[in-house]
């Protein structure tokens, strides 16, 4: 059973989350508020914010059990270093099947913990999922990629897991993911046999925004990317931190293949 003092640190970060998106993303209500807006609703409508609050296993497994957990569309629980052991209490609880955003990064989730998430049967409605700065390889990105329940992310926050080739090779082999327009590759080291992969992948048809920030590419990759066919919609590319010649950044830019490519972030 939680103690009253990490209940009411539950509810104190409860945001109700606005219908109209031109209004702000959020807004902070009170408790009675919260409980009279939200109730009635069947569908999740809170943002619940846990971050960096120092919660353990134990609280995850309150938290897990909390009545209203039901009740959050978004669940952010970063820099809390629950672990694997916490993960897996996460994947099991099947009052988050209705939850759309789940931010996990910086809590020692290895391949371990990826894969209980996958094999999840409750995150089907699963849009977006930040995972970043954890120690996943590419035994842990493979089971998240052919993973039938989270078939429907639009958004991957991968930075900093080590991925490397192996694990691009893993996401560039799957189908699963084929709604997927954003997808963050930040400090995964990849490198140009990993892009090399995605650019020949089937699967990436959707994508508008891809970062490859510090993956550890060179011009060899850069003109992997310049004949790349198979990212037709790409808009938004990052390639921060990488070791690339001017020229062979004009390619990406001047691609043939990227027409809809508006911007190519550099730089270090």
């Amino acid at each position: 059973m939680s103690s009253p003092l990490f209940e009411s640190m539950i509810e104190n970060n409860m945001t109700l989350l606005a219908d109209d998106p031109s209004e702000d993303s959020s807004m902070m209500l009170s408790e009675a508020d919260i409980h009279a807006s939200g109730e009635g609703h069947e569908d999740p409508k809170f943002r619940l914010d846990l971050n960096d609050k120092d919660v353990i296993l134990e609280e995850v497994e309150d938290l897990m059990a909390y009545s209203r957990i039901n009740k959050v569309k978004d669940l952010k629980l970063n820099q809390n270093e629950f672990g694997d052991a916490g993960m897996e209490v996460i994947a099991r609880t099947q009052a988050l099947s209705k939850l759309v955003v789940l931010s996990i990064g910086y809590n020692k989730i290895s391949n371990r913990g990826a894969i209980a998430l996958a094999e999840s049967p409750y995150f089907t409605c699963l849009q977006e999922l930040y995972i970043h700065r954890n120690s996943i390889g590419p035994e842990g990105i493979r089971a998240l990629a052919e993973s039938k329940t989270l078939s429907g992310l639009r958004f991957i926050y991968l930075n900093d897991n080590p991925l490397g080739p192996e694990g691009a090779r893993a996401l560039a082999e799957s189908a699963n993911w084929k709604n997927l327009n954003k997808i963050h590759f930040e400090g995964t080291k990849i490198g140009d046999e990993g892009i090399t992969a995605l650019c020949q992948s089937e699967f990436f048809n959707s994508v508008t925004l891809m970062s490859l920030a510090r993956a550890g590419l060179t011009d060899k990759g850069a003109y992997a990317l310049a004949e790349c066919k198979s990212m037709p919609n790409l808009v938004t590319l990052d390639l921060c931190g990488n070791r690339m010649s001017e020229e062979a950044l004009d390619a990406v830019r001047e691609s043939p293949h990227c027409k809809k490519l508006r911007a190519v972030h550099v730089g270090w």
